[in-house]
């Protein structure tokens, strides 16, 4: 059987409240039991707050707040510094305040070195400020400033006065320029290090020509219209007669500058386009072409630069020269008659 707890053959004030069966009378008992909490704490002139058992919660935070924390246990022990001061003021606390709640739960009165390390912190705290800013407008005359800062058509740049002659801007340079060009002023831009940066135009180029797209030609799977088939006859007809044709193909006409036959219709057909380069560089692309092999080229572009590509994968299409760019890596069109000079790969 169940008996309440007894000390010296009397029921204890826990076990009246368990047999009382209340709720209250339980936690009234026991809050008796457990200690208080400290709410306050002993400085000390070495910049210390100790507080000795279990720290009430609002001492916990105020010190938190203000210094660091060292030890933890039957004391508890807090330090101030500098740091920790500039903690609070970053926090928004006043030094007033501050020196304020900490003398409302000490123990003693505050020791004269933390009422001079809370002061001498919060004389320098805030004396250099950081703005966020993209640019920085400035001039010699505050009223066109003023003017500007002012301008309703310039609010969406979020200008900011630090000075009479000085603003900033949310927003980047380049757009900020733009935007006072625009209402009417004439600003201009400046480099890092402070000198007026010069804005050269840009002269107008001639577009390089795009050659008409090659057309692809489809066949259709059935003709479209029906042929009637050949007679016998005429099989026989085509059978002599392709019996009867030389056994070589005619050869290609000659190089009409100097007489030298062409070797194949490639070299026929590219020099026909490609008149700057002389008959050995025509014969060394066009095997490049049949053979589909790399070769390098001299080609001056429609600026007038002149550079030097290999070029690989060759397709043919007068008065153009389909291939792949080893320079950019990428598919590119060249004209004919833009090449300059053909030479091995290197």
């Amino acid at each position: 059987m169940w008996k309440p707890p007894t000390a010296r053959a009397a029921s204890t004030s826990l076990g009246a409240a368990l047999l009382a069966d209340s709720t209250e009378e339980l936690a009234a008992a026991c809050h008796r039991l457990l200690p208080a909490a400290t709410a306050t704490a002993r400085f000390g002139s070495d910049l210390t707050a100790v507080v000795t058992g279990t720290p009430a919660a609002r001492l916990v935070t105020l010190l938190d707040s203000v210094a660091d924390r060292k030890t933890s246990g039957t004391a508890s022990v807090w330090r101030f510094s500098p740091a920790s001061v500039r903690r609070a003021l970053d926090a928004g606390r006043s030094p007033d305040s501050i020196e304020a709640d900490l003398a409302a739960v000490a123990a003693n009165p505050l020791p004269q070195p933390l009422s001079y390390l809370i002061t001498d912190t919060a004389r320098s705290h805030g004396r250099i400020r950081i703005a966020s800013a993209a640019c920085v407008i400035h001039g010699e005359e505050p009223a066109l400033l003023t003017e500007i800062a002012a301008h309703r058509k310039l609010c969406r740049l979020g200008l900011r006065h630090l000075a009479p002659t000085v603003l900033v801007s949310r927003t980047p340079l380049e757009k900020t320029l733009a935007a006072l060009r625009t209402e009417g002023y004439a600003p201009v831009a400046e480099t890092a290090d402070g000198t007026v940066r010069v804005e050269r135009p840009r002269s107008p180029r001639a577009t390089t020509p795009v050659p008409p797209p090659r057309r692809t030609v489809s066949r259709p799977s059935t003709p479209s219209r029906t042929t009637a088939a050949p007679k016998q006859a005429e099989l026989a007809e085509l059978a002599a007669r392709l019996a009867g044709a030389p056994p070589a193909h005619p050869a290609p006409d000659p190089d009409p500058c100097n007489g030298i036959p062409f070797a194949t219709d490639t070299e026929e057909i590219i020099a026909g386009s490609a008149t700057q380069i002389p008959h050995a560089d025509v014969r060394q692309l066009a095997h490049a072409i049949d053979s589909g092999t790399a070769v390098t080229i001299e080609y001056v572009a429609t600026t007038g630069s002149r550079t030097i590509r290999t070029i690989s994968g060759l397709d043919l299409d007068p008065p153009y020269l389909y291939a792949w760019c080893h320079l950019r890596d990428a598919e590119r069109v060249f004209t004919l008659s833009r090449i300059q000079g053909v030479m091995p790969p290197a």
